[in-house]
């Protein structure tokens, strides 16, 4: 019995757990991959189980319509499994099963990595993780220095400043012995963390010593190289400053350019799952499903990216490069409704 329920929970692991683990790795990008293998054991685990259960909840969604396969005869087989392992023999499969099991944990896996991506860029690029706290990654150091928590509510209620942070100017004092402390300056071109998430050095660009001399006068001298390596566990005090670019103010006013940005995020957000699951529950063959599924992903990011220039106060895309978005936007969409037979783009040739 002790052996079955080994299986048994060797089985729970792989089809639970790891798809949660690969979510999660690829959720937790750039400077907020150290998250993935930061915190307890136990919180790790439990949120590997539950984005595991969202995967193969998509997952087997996608799958059976993919298939024709019914609910009853998934699950009589999940139960019959299941209780041969349960009285430790070995399940009886057809090759056929075989083969379903295995394209099912390849396609849990590949669900799994696709979700982790789009969310995380889905995060990044509406600015959630700024405006909602549940949504803000453990990397605290990644919001104070590249600015980004200048746009939480907390620092918006108490520090006015508007514009794009252009340059992150850093006063960092340096304990050196007993009684001799040390300020440096400069622009912060890096830092790095720790396996736990701590600071662990700073990179200086155009750094800059003070030293006290004459009394209280301070003086500074420049310090030679192109890049200057602070180890954090010498550090006292870090002050930052941010240089910011001002932007030029819109003809819209404020309060109806948010709620005009808001909604149009509002309903690019509700069109991810519609584009994600709808092509599933067409009668197109899986191939076309699959073809579907991207053209409409890369029309949804083309049409995101559009919007995301036009709201905002600095345009980065050229009136050239905004027709060229949405015309690519376009042409994706109808592919895709085309691919998983919603219309028919050759018949309209045709007329």
């Amino acid at each position: 019995m002790d052996s079955s329920l080994t299986i048994v929970t060797i089985v729970y692991i792989i089809m639970l757990v790891i798809p949660g683990v690969f979510f999660k790795r690829f959720y937790f990008q750039g400077p907020f991959a150290n998250q993935f293998q930061t915190g307890q054991f136990a919180d790790r685990f439990l949120t590997s189980l539950f984005w595991g259960i969202i995967v193969q909840t998509v997952t087997f969604l996608m799958f059976i319509k993919s298939f024709d396969v019914e609910y009853k005869s998934v699950f009589d087989l999940l139960k019959t499994t299941h209780g041969k392992l349960i009285l430790n023999e070995v399940p009886e499969l057809e090759e056929s099963n075989i083969t379903y099991i295995f394209l099912y944990l390849l396609a849990s896996v590949a669900v799994a990595i696709f979700l982790g991506f789009f969310l995380f860029q889905l995060v990044r690029l509406f600015k959630l993780d700024q405006r909602f706290n549940v949504l803000q990654f453990s990397n605290k150091w990644h919001y104070y220095f590249s600015g980004e928590i200048l746009n939480t509510r907390e620092f918006k209620q108490n520090i006015n400043k508007t514009g794009k942070v252009s340059v992150t100017l850093v006063d960092v004092l340096i304990k050196y012995g007993e009684n001799d402390n040390r300020l440096f300056s400069g622009n912060l071109m890096h830092y790095n963390l720790t396996s736990n998430g701590d600071l662990e050095t700073l990179y200086l660009g155009g750094a800059r010593r003070y030293k006290n001399s004459n009394g209280d006068s301070i003086a500074a001298k420049e310090i030679p190289g192109d890049c200057f390596i602070i180890p954090y566990q010498n550090v006292l005090d870090i002050n930052v400053q941010y240089v910011l670019r001002k932007t030029d103010k819109g003809e819209i006013s404020g309060k109806v350019k948010k709620w005009t940005n808001n909604t149009i995020q509002t309903i690019l957000f509700l069109l991810v799952p519609i584009i994600i699951i709808g092509p599933w529950y067409t009668e197109v063959s899986v191939f076309m499903k699959i073809l579907g599924n991207l053209s409409l992903l890369i029309s949804w990011l083309f049409l995101a990216v559009f919007f995301a220039n036009y709201m905002s106060a600095k345009k980065e895309l050229t009136g050239k490069e905004m027709f060229y978005a949405l015309s690519i936007c376009v042409v994706f969409g109808f592919l895709g409704l085309n691919f998983i037979g919603i219309i028919d783009v050759m018949g309209y040739l045709k007329v």
